[in-house]
């Protein structure tokens, strides 16, 4: 992030005696670093980056960036082999890793504070929205996901059409180059099949799935989907989508009853992409990012419900 912001970097590792370790970045509350600075909250934000995301992205270093400035200490997560964590896991990361987040969840509480939100973005948001639907025990207070892959299978079909083409290419050309790389536990066969992938759908059934201990790539897509676990959510919770994503068929979002689910606040926006949501410059967004406000503005909203600070 901008140098304003001291970050520190931390080295986890995961749960699940892989031996892989999860790379962090920790951006402690403005008050620990400056002298007449915001007053920490007593709140950590932990955040999640979407697919081939780093704690680098746009939207995790904007949300940061807005989070520190009122008062929030954040954790921004690089998960496996991600950012600054490539080459630290031998396991790819996956739409359903439920554990690596609550690694870190629990790091983050036994380390700093147990008063935390969450916020995942895209193959993020996913996950976030399936570990609080789990039934886990709560390990934070509130959490937003944006733009999140509801139904996997659905948005898989929907990135391998030819609406998804110029994603579907980008995404599968990083994912390939990973794993051309040797970094990844898998031999030689894996690697050249998975290399001979055409879809979205053949690189999860070649690589993801069985990585992740699925016997086929439909069952992990239909254990992972996060739709199925909106029924379990018991905390405060925002999810955000917008009608133009190119990426998540807002056709799901149709289809599910959100009145069903009072925990879960739902914004959709006719504009705003795939975890984009810019508009044109202005006093009150001047980089033209709103997504950071309509996010924190949740959070401000928990934080005096709940009264902290």
């Amino acid at each position: 992030m901008e140098e304003e912001f001291y970050s520190e970097s931390i080295i986890i590792p995961t749960n699940d005696r892989s031996g892989d370790m999860l790379y962090v970045e920790h951006n402690p509350p403005l008050s620990q670093i400056k002298k007449n600075s915001v007053k920490w909250n007593g709140i950590y934000l932990v955040l999640i980056h979407g697919m081939e995301g780093s704690s680098e992205s746009h939207y995790m270093v904007s949300v940061g960036r807005e989070a520190l400035l009122r008062g929030y200490g954040v954790i921004r997560i690089n998960l496996r082999n991600c950012g600054k964590g490539i080459g630290l896991a031998r396991l790819p990361y996956n739409a359903g890793q439920s554990d690596d987040l609550e690694t870190v969840l629990d790091f983050t509480r036994k380390t700093f504070t147990t008063n935390l939100f969450v916020s995942g973005f895209s193959l993020s948001a996913n996950m976030a929205l399936k570990f609080f639907g789990e039934g886990r025990p709560k390990k934070a207070l509130a959490f937003t996901a944006t733009s999140p892959p509801l139904d996997l299978k659905r948005s898989c079909d929907f990135i391998d059409s030819k609406a998804g083409l110029f994603y579907k290419n980008h995404f599968l050309s990083t994912m390939k180059d990973k794993v051309a790389s040797g970094i990844y536990d898998v031999s030689d066969q894996v690697i050249q099949r998975v290399l001979k992938s055409k879809s979205f759908f053949d690189f999860d059934d070649f690589f993801t799935a069985p990585l992740a201990g699925y016997k086929n790539v439909l069952e992990y897509y239909h254990t992972c989907s996060s739709i199925h676990y909106l029924a379990g959510i018991k905390i405060p919770c925002l999810i955000v989508h917008a009608e133009d994503d190119p990426v998540v068929p807002s056709h799901v979002w149709h289809e599910i009853d959100w009145k069903l689910y009072p925990k879960i606040e739902t914004v959709l926006t006719e504009k705003g992409g795939h975890v984009g949501f810019i508009s044109d410059p202005s006093p009150d967004y001047p980089e033209g990012r709103w997504l950071p406000k309509i996010l924190m503005d949740f959070f401000d909203k928990q934080r005096k419900l709940l009264k902290l600070n």
